[in-house]
């Protein structure tokens, strides 16, 4: 059976706009300009035939899975703590604690990914996270990504076994992020 997955980040947030890191904490809340890209997230989800939503737990993630699931009339928003950002600032970094930090993430990740094709049906998955999170999801894919625009969207398939990166969603909206800068490899 092929699957479709789609891994999306949550839209801007008040810290993203101010340059303060949220990773850590669930404070941060969706601006006006992170509530418009959700909108057209779901825009562009509206017709993916999605079975199911993944969240992390965190607010500004469950309230972009929301904004997609307002063009779905039966999609629920499962939530999972494997989802949850932690300080990505040390992706790229050449040592010894970063490089546990990024093989934690990618494990986390990675079981929470097979746990989804081993134990669930749903051909069309979409995946509501964060940036570094969203990262290791397409890393754990087959695909390396940069920097993950706020509600950038990847889409994947997934057959016996094999993944297949099949193209990426942008919101088109051009907004900086302050927080994401300072591990932007590009």
């Amino acid at each position: 059976m092929k699957r479709h997955f789609y891994f999306f980040r949550h839209g801007q947030t008040d810290e993203n706009a101010t340059g303060v890191r949220e990773g850590l904490g669930d404070a941060a809340q969706l601006t006006e300009m992170g509530r418009k890209q959700a909108r057209s997230l779901a825009v562009f989800l509206s017709d993916k035939k999605l079975d199911v939503i993944y969240s992390s737990p965190y607010v500004r993630a469950m309230d972009t899975a929301a904004a997609v699931v307002t063009e779905y009339s039966d999609l629920k928003i499962i939530l999972s703590d494997a989802l949850k950002e932690g300080p990505f600032y040390f992706w790229g970094l050449e040592n010894k604690e970063a490089k546990k930090r990024v093989d934690d993430t990618l494990a986390r990740v990675q079981a929470f990914l097979d746990d989804v094709i081993a134990n669930t049906s749903d051909e069309h998955i979409a995946i509501s996270s964060h940036g570094g999170i969203t990262r290791a999801l397409c890393f754990c894919a087959g695909q390396e990504v940069g920097l993950v625009k706020n509600c950038a969207c990847y889409h994947f398939t997934y057959e016996d076994g094999v993944w297949g990166f099949i193209g990426e969603f942008d919101t088109r909206i051009e907004v900086k992020n302050y927080s994401d800068r300072h591990y932007d490899k590009s």
